[in-house]
């Protein structure tokens, strides 16, 4: 909202340097976004009243003018022929400064045109920013000062404009008054001028009628005849101009005006173009058509608030008027309106429109319910003062003002919400009747607040604390913090995830994050014999109607564009929940953590969090050490062991490990998959992407993936804080490796040899590798050998084959206890 100094002034008496103005306003609510001085650097401008105006010999676009500015006769050349003998016009003589781009001056000489001295230059209201007209010279018709006079006697040139950012429930602020009342609250002053209410009548020639209550509240039409169009004076112009609002003619300049100084939106209808001597505010026709002030014909819509006269619509309410009904040159009588319209409605109208107008949104905002017979009386004033039309009578119609509902407000409640428990009752009394709002005090501290009607935005308590510390002053409320009691840290879970996180990072995988949404087709791991989906019923795309099953479908489609983009190899980890309806095979692994119910005790789909993990190709490139490798099944298995290691209470409990089972899954090849059982609970899969599926998504043969649902590891997590963890000493000595190999029978599990080989390992033991497996006849039938590369190391000397002999007879001892041997 731009509040042009001088007609704030007006409103409120403000002493202030300007600075200090623009902080007080800050301070108190009323943004000022820039101050604009329009004008500001002309000097040497005088009234010059035309004497004379001819051609110029030499040039076609140009004439040639004789003014006098009380001094004497000057003869200069203008572009513009909107002259006549007896104007008065505003004259640059030599070494007079105009304003000119980017903050630079113009300094006027005078100079040869086409062999005629100019003495001098006339001047448009763009070259002195009074208005952007710059179509021809400003014309002061209504100046009565003589030539000579400094044009600063007759325009307010470099008056502050204070451009002011209005909040979304602030409406009572999109005006001069509403501006000037805030102002005037913060500075604890009165107005200077309070508008005048008009008594309401009942004596027009036009007859209102509100049809559609729900969307009018009040509705008043104030009819003016015998009106003469013509230019508005120039002291209104150049604040419609300094608002940001142009001029149009009288008639229209005087609505805008009115609403820039009140915020009620106004609008003129032509009378003698209203058919029936009637209007009517009425929902829009199903197909009816209305061709609106910008030219543009308008289908309307049931849910559109129109005015109607007694054939056809002739406007949208609070946004636009209509063609038909304009006023124009020849306008003599004219109806005007002021109403207040449903801001839902406006609302929905501009937006499916695409119609914003300075009408629609105040009313979108909030209007002075109140405020609509003061509006058009003050309109009525201006048109009998500006236009020389006379008072034809005025009819309304419609419910009218809803009064404010009073508001209960417990004073010390507020001083205790406001950290200022030294503000007494009487102190918010009086802040808030500064508002406007009547307040009676009653016992306890407890006061009842009404509202006045133009400040839609307090309607309960802690809008009135808000408005007591407003005017209180921010600046005033002491800046300490309320005492918080923080109670710590992550709770067991959370740490988990972070645990979770870590493992899969530190084994080179990169963390991806994958849409939840897929196709009923997508790719299924985990619980993959389960059919059951969970389908949307509004979903965003047609091929992604489910949420998904398993996080291999977006794990897969990442590795897609990968290697698309020519990747040689791809390590890829997501942390995430799948979705799998109540009751499935999925929801009963997933346990009571993981399932909600609604409101009406109905169960949601399960929601496990999942690991999912897939790679491809060279997991590094040969280094002079090492030689290159490709990843595979293993290198998934040994994640996923790290990450059930780290979520083990206990790491030295055998059963938390994982173990294997071969098994066979769609689109997973039949040899080289197992599942993952924890604690005889299968808990995910990992496997190697069947040829034939590899093909069909354009990925290499060699892709691996894995799943694992880790609510059951979850639900056997300690509460409270993890145990602090003891840092190992470097070990200053190299390490020493051995191979063993163990012969089991098959129901001996592979969890089961590796934690006895373990167990017989010791202490020294420093790294454990699973590097072969064999079968074969020598060994008899269900019995298989599994191998070994154990690492060992001490941190306190060097291990002899000694230690080493000895770590291998503790290993062969273990075995034999669970009913295996070792291979010698």
């Amino acid at each position: 909202m731009k509040v042009p100094l001088s007609w704030l002034h007006e409103f409120v008496a403000v002493e202030l340097p300007l600075d200090e103005l623009v902080e007080l306003m800050g301070r108190g609510g009323l943004e000022v976004e820039e101050v604009r001085r329009p004008g500001a650097g002309v000097t040497g401008v005088v009234v010059a009243r035309v004497q004379e105006v001819r051609d110029h010999p030499d040039a076609d676009r140009l004439v040639v003018v004789t003014v006098e500015d009380g001094d004497g006769e000057r003869v200069v050349c203008a572009g513009a022929r909107n002259l006549a003998v007896g104007d008065l016009v505003p004259l640059a003589v030599p070494g007079a400064t105009l304003p000119g781009t980017g903050g630079t001056s113009i300094t006027i000489e005078r100079r040869d045109m086409r062999g005629v001295v100019s003495d001098g230059m006339l001047c448009s209201p763009r070259e002195l920013q009074v208005a952007d007209d710059h179509g021809g010279i400003m014309v002061l018709g209504d100046a009565a000062a003589p030539p000579g006079t400094d044009i600063h006697e007759l325009l307010a040139l470099g008056e502050p404009v204070i451009d002011v950012a209005i909040p979304a429930d602030r409406g009572d602020l999109q005006s001069i008054l509403g501006i000037a009342r805030d102002l005037a609250a913060i500075l604890d002053v009165d107005l200077e001028k309070a508008p005048d209410d008009p008594s309401p009548r009942d004596d027009g020639p036009v007859q209102v009628r509100v049809e559609a209550a729900d969307g009018c509240a009040h509705y008043v039409g104030w009819a003016v005849q015998g009106l003469t169009v013509a230019d508005s004076p120039w002291w209104l112009r150049r604040r419609l101009e300094a608002c940001g609002v142009r001029s149009l003619s009288n008639l229209v300049d005087v609505t805008n005006y009115v609403m820039l100084e009140q915020g009620q939106p106004l609008h003129a209808f032509d009378t003698a173009r209203l058919r029936g001597h009637e209007v009517a505010v009425r929902w829009g026709r199903d197909g009816e058509r209305l061709t609106t002030l910008d030219g543009r014909q308008r289908v309307l819509a049931p849910d559109d608030l129109v005015i109607a006269d007694a054939d056809r619509a002739v406007a949208l309410a609070g946004v636009m008027g209509g063609e038909d009904t304009e006023v124009g040159p020849a306008t003599s009588d004219v109806l005007l309106e002021a109403a207040v319209f449903d801001a839902t409605a406006v609302r929905r109208t501009s937006r499916r429109l695409g119609l914003v107008s300075e009408a629609s949104v105040r009313f979108e905002r909030g209007v002075d319910p109140s405020g609509t017979w003061r509006a058009a009386g003050r309109a009525v004033e201006l048109l009998v003062e500006l236009a020389g039309g006379t008072d034809a009578g005025a009819r309304a119609d419609g419910a009218g003002a809803t009064a404010h509902a009073p508001i209960e407000l417990d004073t010390g409640w507020a001083a205790r919400f406001l950290g200022l428990p030294e503000l007494s009752t009487d102190q918010q009394t009086e802040l808030l009747r500064r508002s406007g709002t009547e307040v009676e005090v009653r016992d306890g501290g407890v006061v009842v607040a009404t509202p006045p009607s133009w400040r839609g935005d307090l309607g309960r308590p802690a809008d009135l604390a808000e408005e007591v510390a407003r005017l209180h002053g921010y600046e005033g409320i002491p800046a300490t913090l309320p005492a918080v009691s923080l109670q710590g840290g992550l709770t067991a879970r959370q740490r988990a995830e972070r645990e979770v996180r870590q493992a899969v990072r530190a084994a080179g995988f990169h963390e991806a994050h994958t849409y939840p949404f897929v196709g009923s087709d997508a790719f299924s791991l985990v619980a993959a014999d389960d059919p059951g989906r969970v389908t949307l019923e509004n979903p965003l795309q047609k091929d992604a109607a489910t949420l998904r099953p398993s996080l291999a479908e977006g794990l897969l489609g990442v590795a897609r564009r990968n290697v698309g983009q020519g990747r040689a190899g791809l390590a890829l980890a997501e942390l995430g929940r799948v979705f799998r309806p109540a009751g499935g095979t999925l929801a009963r692994l997933a346990g009571a953590g993981a399932t909600w119910s609604t409101r009406d005790g109905d169960p949601l789909p399960a929601q496990p969090m999942t690991l999912g993990l897939l790679a491809y190709g060279s997991r590094s490139g040969p280094g002079w050490r090492t030689p290159a490798s490709s990843w595979g099944v293993f290198d998934l298995l040994a994640v996923l062991d790290e990450v059930a290691a780290r979520l083990a209470p206990d790491s030295d409990d055998p059963t938390w490990r994982l173990e294997r089972v071969a098994t066979e899954r769609p689109g997973l090849h039949p040899g080289r998959t197992a599942a993952l059982r924890w604690r005889g609970i299968d808990v995910g899969v990992v496997g190697q992407l069947h040829p034939a599926e590899a093909e069909a998504r354009d990925l290499p043969e060699t892709t691996v993936l894995a799943e694992m649902v880790l609510e059951p590891l979850w639900e056997h997590l300690r509460a409270g804080p993890s145990p602090p963890r003891a840092a190992r000493p470097i070990a200053r000595h190299p390490a020493v490796a051995v191979d063993v190999a163990v012969v089991a029978p098959d129901d001996i599990s592979y969890a089961a040899v590796e934690a006895a080989v373990r167990e017989g390992a010791g202490d020294l033991l420093d790294g454990l590798w699973w590097f072969d497996e064999f079968r074969g006849e020598q060994l008899g039938e269900g019995r298989r050998s599994l191998a070994f590369h154990l690492r060992l190391q001490a941190p306190d000397r060097q291990l002899t084959d000694r230690d080493a002999e000895a770590v291998i007879g503790g290993v062969e001892e273990s075995v034999e206890r669970i009913g295996a041997t070792l291979r010698r």
